[in-house]
């Protein structure tokens, strides 16, 4: 089985978050109310269970392994100063990647700024963005998911 790129589309983003309203509100229409508010609220809490079981069933999908290769960080290392990641609340490697860019400040002190993108058309349209998570840095992207070690090698400067 050929490996899926770890990232998320913004199209299935979009979809995820019209669909299950929508799924809601033709239960509501054509069954019962009650219906439709069950399936509301069983397609959200649907979602947030699998962003966090997610690393656990990404092979099983076809995304291969959310395994972590660490880094360490050299004692002379320089980063960029500010670092953006693009992120979609329904992304399950959203958090993968905040987390591991989170560790990487604590040791390499660059600002991190997040920003959820899912229905902010202006920034999608003006960075060229079709997926997340995204992690800009001096102008250069990296898109999909990323090792703590590949990150490293994004975020440093070389001299």
């Amino acid at each position: 089985m050929k490996q899926v790129k770890q990232e998320c589309l913004l199209v299935n983003v979009w979809l995820t978050w019209l669909g299950v309203p929508a799924l809601a509100v033709a239960m509501g229409l054509f069954q019962s109310w009650w219906g439709g508010v069950f399936v509301l609220f069983a397609g959200v809490l649907a979602q947030i269970l699998y962003i966090k079981i997610f690393p656990s069933i990404s092979k099983l999908l076809g995304y291969g392994s959310m395994e972590n290769v660490e880094a360490i960080v050299p004692p002379q290392s320089k980063a960029v100063s500010k670092v953006i990641l693009y992120t979609a609340n329904v992304c399950p490697f959203c958090p993968i990647v905040k987390r591991r860019l989170v560790e990487l400040q604590k040791e390499l002190g660059f600002k991190l700024e997040e920003m959820d993108i899912t229905f902010r058309q202006e920034i999608i349209k003006q960075k060229g963005l079709h997926s997340v998570p995204v992690v800009e840095a001096d102008g250069r992207y990296w898109t999909g998911n990323a090792t703590t070690a590949q990150l490293l090698e994004f975020l440093t400067i070389s001299n």
